[in-house]
Formats: C-alpha cells, sequence, structure tokens
C-alpha cells in the first residue's frame, strides 16, 4: 500500500505569506489612493472656491426677496417682500379660519 503525500506546507506556507503580504499592499495603497483624493476634493471645493461669485449671488437673491418687481405687466403680476407676503397669508388664513369657525358655530 502506497502512501501519497500531495500537501506541499512549504507551498501552502509561502502562498498564505504572500497573499497577506499582497492584501496588506492593497489596502495600503487604496488608503493613499483616497486620502489624496479626498485633499484634492477638499481643497477644490473649499480652497479654490470662487467666494465673490456667491456673495453677489446671495445679495441679488435677498434684493429680489425683499423689494417690490414687476413678474409680467400685461397679467399685472407683481412680486413683493417676503416678509409683507408672509403676514398676508397669514392674515388671510386667520381670517379665512375666523369665518369658518363662525359658520360651524351657527
Amino acid at each position: 500500500m502506497a502512501q501519497y503525500d500531495d500537501l506541499h506546507p512549504g507551498t501552502i506556507t509561502f502562498v498564505g505569506v504572500v497573499s497577506t503580504v499582497l492584501t496588506f499592499v492593497i489596502i495600503v495603497a487604496a488608503q493613499v489612493l483616497y486620502f489624496q483624493y479626498q485633499t484634492l476634493e477638499v481643497q477644490r471645493k473649499e480652497i479654490d472656491a470662487p467666494i465673490t461669485h456667491s456673495e453677489g449671488l446671495l445679495k441679488n437673491q435677498q434684493q429680489a426677496l425683499n423689494s417690490y418687481a414687476w413678474i409680467d405687466r400685461e397679467k399685472g403680476i407683481v412680486s413683493k417682500p417676503i416678509d409683507r407676503a408672509m403676514t398676508e397669508v397669514l392674515s388671510q388664513l386667520q381670517s379665512t379660519a375666523a369665518s369658518s369657525a363662525e359658520g360651524a358655530s351657527n
């Protein structure tokens, strides 16, 4: 009866060590690439961002929210300051609620 020794412990150990080292190198390389791209994105979004453009845009939006302007002269549609519009909507809702409460009590 012949016995065959198909397992080679030296080869198995070598493949295991090489696989472990290769996996470690790939993980470290992936982290280095990630942090490099993250640094580039932070610089692109936060450091190189044009501040003057956003300040001008905010100024224009504030001006549009706080002033009267024609939207469509032919139809008579006017833009009004947001504070005044909110006050008018609130008073309309309160008068509607009051009138519906009076109607319910009668």
